[in-house]
């Protein structure tokens, strides 16, 4: 099978592809002589992370807005409709939900085919592409499950480090009899490419590392396109598992989507990664765009959402000329699942394809549902005293975010002990995972949901709690930091509120919600206060704006002012290593952990059987005097017992709860 995960031999070469193509037009038979326009239409999803089925396992409930069987049956209308239709995906379907871990702590037996690749073949996929977090449960599972694909697997970023050749498979190039203007048949050879970031090796170093190497994605798509066209494709679509970025190319980058268009015979592009929406409004302005038509360079391109949430559309008319198609038109535009305006979903569930995998749906359930206890043992239940939420997780500290970081320090104690680094103080950052938008990257925009809040009531707690207080599937990564380091961290996490200058009359919000609710980190082992009566030192991004700004107030460790030299263990995550916070850089990771957040913070419950949430209030809000009435929002759940100091005004039109601090 092809596309399993091998090495990479012989594929490409030229006289094999001709024999093939010269063999197809036989068996086709006469083409149409008077048909010389084809009108193709591209369907795309891309960062499904598991979510196959109409359920957010998460909350445990059904969902309306989410899920590739709502999809398939868009597809499938789409096909009535056009007998020239091509599906593909841009990566990210093995993780990213608790229906994936269930998958992969039960991989399919020797010989088996994945329930993931049975539903994609059913489904008659043409192509994926891999992304990232494809590798997140090493190489041996990603393996099992491409290994049964019926399509082609395809990835050109990946290098054997011994040989230099590709690990996957680069490109295909697809043999297609589509119907003309005229009524009759042409072949088509539909060259594609599949791509992803180089910093793959960074987020997933456990799987990867020593395995492979990474080329840069640009330089790659200009080899293997013109490769692909000397092959004879007659188009050629990239799926490219990464965002748009709007300043120019130096190379290496993780968003590299929007520079595909530059480069010669490129007639698609499928981007993704980021979990933004492309063409939308957001994009207005963005460099070479038209979100009316879905171009970028007057190439189509689309960029589908996250989580199956919608379909990427593009429309693309070739016409032959002089012997060659060329492609004379062109739009992208996205198809939703969910209608927002309407409140209703705007693709039903293809019931053949959500039956596929009901005894998987049944067994990811009970496994959510179990109840964790002390080794799977017979010790009892883990239990919680009282209800854990985040419901004010941005505006004060809150168990909901102090547990992950106490569980992220006595891992570090375990993993460190015995180490050159035991003896330094060792400190945790975490941020609410939960907070009002669900999280799809950094820099949004943000899907705001009054109801995406962690909210867990009191009793046995089982996995699907642990999934609700961190929502990431993220591995832990140690670094060692200066004083000063931790205090540039603190101001951009600070970043979250809006400036407070002054009184004003009119009503203001505390919080800045354009700034990512998961960017917003707690550090434990400090104490500290924020003044948001000055401007953010740092945009939401990193960027330095105001150089001499400072919101970080009284910062002190185990009582006294922090030693700005001094030098400090902090857990953290990969993504902010990636993402370079203030003062970070490869050269400060002591350990890149090889388990994820998520089973840290299941072990940390067994271990503690008992959890009661009381947050240490290591850090508080300082706000101006007299600043007139300042407003936070919140979800309409949480009128049930709001803390002191907050009244309740309103429900707004966006569904959140809205509360009006004390003077």
């Amino acid at each position: 099978m092809e596309s399993s995960l091998i090495q990479y031999g012989g594929f490409g070469k030229k006289n094999n592809v001709r024999i093939r193509m010269v063999m197809a037009l036989l068996v086709s038979g006469a083409l149409s002589l008077y048909g010389q326009t084809v009108d193709i239409s591209i369907l795309a999803t891309t960062d499904v992370n598991n979510y196959y089925l109409d359920y957010d396992y998460f909350n445990d409930m059904p969902s309306e807005s989410n899920g590739l069987v709502r999809i398939a049956a868009a597809v499938r209308a789409e096909r009535e409709l056009s007998f020239n239709v091509l599906l593909f995906d841009n990566g990210d379907l093995v993780q990213g939900s608790p229906f994936g871990e269930y998958l992969a702590r039960n991989p399919p037996r020797r010989g088996q085919i994945s329930p993931i690749m049975s539903f994609l073949n059913t489904l008659k996929y043409d192509a994926i592409s891999l992304g990232d977090q494809d590798f997140s449960f090493g190489l041996p599972y990603l393996n099992t499950v491409i290994s049964g694909a019926k399509f082609p697997v395809l990835s050109a970023s990946l290098i054997n480090p011994i040989t230099r050749t590709p690990y996957f498979r680069p490109y295909s190039i697809l043999l297609r009899n589509f119907r003309d203007s005229g009524g009759g048949f042409q072949l088509i050879r539909v060259g594609v490419l599949g791509l992803l970031p180089p910093q793959v090796l960074r987020w997933e170093q456990a799987a990867l590392k020593g395995k492979v190497q990474t080329q840069d994605p640009y330089a790659a798509a200009g080899r293997y396109v013109a490769e692909m066209k000397d092959a004879g494709a007659d188009i050629v679509v990239i799926l490219a598992h990464s965002g748009l970025r709007d300043s120019p190319r130096r190379g290496g980058e993780e968003d590299f989507s929007a520079y595909l268009t530059e480069i010669p015979g490129v007639d698609a592009v499928v981007a993704g990664h980021r979990h933004k929406k492309f063409p939308t409004p957001s994009f207005e302005g963005f460099p070479n765009a038209d979100v009316r038509r879905g171009t970028v360079n007057g190439v189509p391109l689309v960029m589908p959402g996250s989580y199956a949430d919608t379909l990427g559309v593009i429309n693309l008319t070739i016409r032959k000329e002089d012997g060659r198609w060329k492609r004379t038109t062109a739009t992208g535009r996205l198809a939703p699942v969910y209608n927002a305006a309407g409140g209703r979903a705007n693709f039903a569930v293809d019931l053949d394809m959500s039956s596929l995998l009901t005894e998987h749906h049944l067994a990811a359930r009970n496994y959510i549902r179990a109840p964790l206890t002390a080794d799977r043992g017979p010790r009892g239940e883990c239990l919680l005293t009282d209800s854990l939420t985040s419901f004010f997780a941005r505006l004060r500290d809150d168990y909901s975010v102090q547990i992950i970081n106490e569980a992220q320090i006595r891992y570090a104690e375990q993993v460190l002990a015995g180490t050159e680094y035991a003896g330094l103080p060792i400190l945790s950052a975490a941020s609410p995972c939960k907070s009002g938008a669900r999280p799809e990257a950094a820099g949004g925009p943000y899907h705001k949901d009054p109801y995406f809040y962690t909210h867990i009531p009191p009793g046995p707690l089982s996995i699907k709690n642990v999934g609700d207080l961190y929502f990431f599937p993220r591995r832990l990564v140690i670094l060692k930091l200066k004083g000063s380091d931790l205090k540039e961290w603190l101001e951009m996490s600070a970043g979250q509120f809006n400036h407070l200058e002054g009184r004003s009359e009119d009503e203001r919000l505390i919080v800045n919600e354009d700034f990512p609710g998961d960017l917003f980190d707690v550090i434990d082992g400090l104490s500290y206060k924020i003044d948001p009566s000055g401007p953010a030192k740092y945009s939401n991004d990193g960027s330095l704006i105001n150089p001499d700004a400072e919101r970080i107030r009284d910062l002190r460790f185990a009582g006294r002012p922090l030693d700005r030299e001094g030098e400090f263990i902090l857990v953290t995550h990969t993504a902010r290593v990636a993402a370079g916070y203030p003062g970070v850089n490869p050269g400060n990771v002591v350990l890149e952990c090889p388990v994820e957040n998520r089973l840290v913070l299941e072990r940390y419950i067994i271990e503690k059987r008992e959890i009661s949430p009381r947050p240490d209030n290591n850090w508080s809000l300082v706000l101006p005097q007299n600043a007139g009435p300042l407003l936070f929002r919140t979800s309409p759940e949480a009128q049930e017992n709001p803390p002191p100091g907050l009244s309740y005004l309103r429900t707004d039109e966006d569904g959140f709860a809205v509360y009006r601090l004390s003077d």
